[in-house]
Parts: structure tokens; C-alpha cells; sequence
């Protein structure tokens, strides 16, 4: 199966990536730097997520996409300076969905976050009051935003809802049934979990959370 990245340079993405090659996957991305990627096997171009001519190159032929972008802030404090656009994940939503339209292509898994959409009311009021207090709320927002452009799309979507990323070595993952039961997951389960889904067509047009198994 082909599939293009999105975010592959991001700490999740350069797990799906590597995942994805593992599993005998081509993969296709547009990321702004090559070097940084180091990954050979991958069939890059260098430029935004946004723009669509190269979007359609990276689409060619493919089956299916996989988003990781999100906010970056310049360290994980709540207060760090964004240094990327406050919209990006949305705008880049927004020119994936047109591009994959025009290529017929429908699957698509992104990342989200839990705490987004209708589980903001899971997280407890402190999780909630730093959220609305500190720079993490521009990711949030912006992960609403691009639920409602899938949501409104004709795509097959499957929205990954992942509880508070860890950098820990572990693929097992569990979904919640209502609200999860821990707190935390890796970023190696979660890109499990989005090839997963892919591969197996499963939750499409869900938005399931997914915590630590």
C-alpha cells in the first residue's frame, strides 16, 4: 500500500513512518527538509502541507493518507512560544481533503487529541483550566477544527483521539468505550493503532480515543 505522511519530521510521525516501512509500505511525504526526515526509502518533497501541486505529486498513486501534524510550541512547557502557524493543522486538512477529492482517494486517519470535540468534559477541571490557560489550547482548537472539515468531507476519516503521548517503547493500545481507563499511550502504539486502522478499514467515520494497553 502507498501512503502519504503528513508530519513525518514530528515525534509522531517519524514513528509512523518507520512503522509504516517496517510493514512493507511506500510512503510519500511533503516535509520541510529532506535531512531532517533521513529517511532514503521515503519519496519526498520539500515543502508546506499546504500546497496543494505538491500534495497532488505526493498523492499519486496512493491508497490512502495518514496526518500527524500538530501546534509545535518551542518546548513542551504549557507557556512555550508557538513556533508554528496557530491553523496549520486545519489548513493543511483542508488542501489534503481537496487533493485526495480530486485524486478519488478516500481513506484518510489523522491524529487528534483526547480533550478535543466531546471529550473535553473527560478531562478533569485541572487539565481543563491549564488548558484554557496555557498555549496548549492552540492545538485543541485547531484539532476542532479539522474534525469539523472531516466531518463535513465525503472522506472515509478515522479521527485518533491518543491520551497524553509518551515517548515510551510500547504497540499496545486499548480503545475506550466511553472514557479511558489510563492515562498516557506511546507514540509507537499510536502509530500502530493509525496503520492499523488503515490497513483494516476499521472506525472509519469514528473518532475513537485510545489509551496505554
Amino acid at each position: 500500500m502507498k501512503i502519504l505522511l503528513l508530519g513525518a519530521t514530528g515525534r509522531t510521525g517519524q514513528v509512523v513512518a518507520r512503522e509504516a516501512l517496517k510493514r512493507g509500505h511506500r510512503l510519500a511525504a511533503v516535509v520541510r527538509s529532506k535531512a531532517k526526515l533521513g529517511m532514503p526509502e521515503v519519496e519526498a518533497w520539500e515543502g508546506a502541507p499546504t500546497d496543494l501541486g505538491l500534495l497532488d505529486k505526493a498523492l499519486e498513486n496512493a491508497h490512502g493518507a495518514i496526518c500527524c501534524l500538530n501546534i509545535a510550541r518551542q518546548s513542551d512547557f504549557p507557556w512555550a512560544r508557538l513556533i508554528s502557524p496557530e491553523t496549520l493543522i486545519s489548513d493543511a486538512v483542508r488542501a489534503l481533503i481537496q487533493a485526495m477529492e480530486a485524486k478519488r482517494i478516500t481513506r484518510i486517519v489523522t491524529m487528534s487529541a483526547w480533550g478535543v470535540g466531546d471529550t473535553w468534559m473527560q478531562m478533569n477541571w485541572f487539565f481543563r483550566l491549564l488548558v484554557q490557560n496555557s498555549n496548549i489550547r492552540f492545538a485543541l482548537e485547531d484539532h476542532n477544527r479539522q474534525e469539523e472539515l472531516l466531518r463535513k468531507s465525503k472522506m472515509d476519516w478515522t479521527i485518533v483521539r491518543p491520551v497524553f503521548l509518551n515517548n515510551k517503547y510500547a504497540a499496545a493500545y486499548k480503545v475506550a468505550s466511553y472514557k479511558p481507563l489510563k492515562i498516557g499511550i506511546s507514540r509507537q502504539a499510536v502509530a500502530a493503532f493509525m496503520l492499523d486502522s488503515l490497513e483494516q478499514k476499521t472506525f472509519v467515520r469514528k473518532a475513537p480515543v485510545i489509551f496505554k494497553g
